[in-house]
């Protein structure tokens, strides 16, 4: 089984292939270009490094959100194209649960956070148990008060990653002990947390979807649709509707 995952959904972007769950090849690549002009060279790299072509590819896995607009929509995008043309099977992750896999570390809780700005974060927590992810809470944009208060459901360390890392301990830590941050190089998403992800759904049988029927999964409005949003409620108000 070959799962190539693939990962744009922030600021750094990657590719990565697994082989019967495990990890052959990754490109990573975090130089601030966009993700629709380095991506798939990176994913042609990390194929052509493993000896292997798009058609030796069993389903793709992409990071469909929470993140960056732009960047899921370009992730997915490329792997619908990727998987046209043999009806490859692809599996749409979400990038908090990625980024948990990417967490070897067991006996703690694993909070995935990611940067929303204003105080804001992507988040959703998670344990690793005998080497597997269970999901403790769902995804959801919180603000960091928010975040406090729903960790103080949980006993014992707290672990942070992702690019929401340091903004989150700067937050938490003066109120938690247990809160922790893992290794700087997981401050952003890597594509391998993907594909692992994509793995552990193959092996407990959960169906893959057609690239037709993968779609991004962004949690709130952008900001234009906001801006739209507010400005269409001001019309109402003036107009007395």
């Amino acid at each position: 089984m070959v799962i190539l995952g693939v990962e744009t959904s922030a600021v750094a972007a990657g590719a990565a292939v697994l082989r019967d769950g495990k990890l052959a090849g990754e490109c990573y690549l975090n130089a601030g270009l966009t993700h629709s002009q380095t991506l798939m060279t990176l994913v042609d790299s990390v194929l052509s490094l493993t000896g292997l072509t798009v058609g030796d590819v069993d389903a793709f896995a992409v990071a469909h959100g929470p993140g960056s607009f732009t960047g899921i929509r370009i992730g997915v995008s490329a792997v619908k194209g990727l998987s046209f043309p043999r009806h490859t099977p692809c599996y749409g992750v979400s990038t908090l649960e990625a980024l948990a896999y990417c967490a070897d570390a067991e006996d703690c809780v694993i909070c995935p956070v990611m940067d929303a700005r204003c105080q804001q974060v992507y988040t959703a927590q998670f344990r690793k148990e005998k080497g597997e992810i269970i999901r403790l809470s769902e995804d959801a944009p919180l603000l960091l008060s928010e975040l406090a208060e729903r960790l103080k459901a949980y006993a014992g360390k707290i672990l942070l990653l992702g690019d929401g890392t340091d903004v989150a301990f700067s937050y938490l830590s003066p109120q938690f002990d247990s809160v922790v941050r893992f290794s700087e190089i997981y401050r952003f998403q890597h594509a391998s947390g993907v594909a692992f992800a994509a793995w552990n759904r193959y092996h407990k049988g959960i169906a893959p979807c057609g690239g037709e029927e993968l779609q991004p999964v962004y949690l709130r409005l952008s900001q234009a649709e906001r801006e739209l949003k507010k400005k269409n409620e001001t019309k109402e108000k003036e107009n007395g509707t």
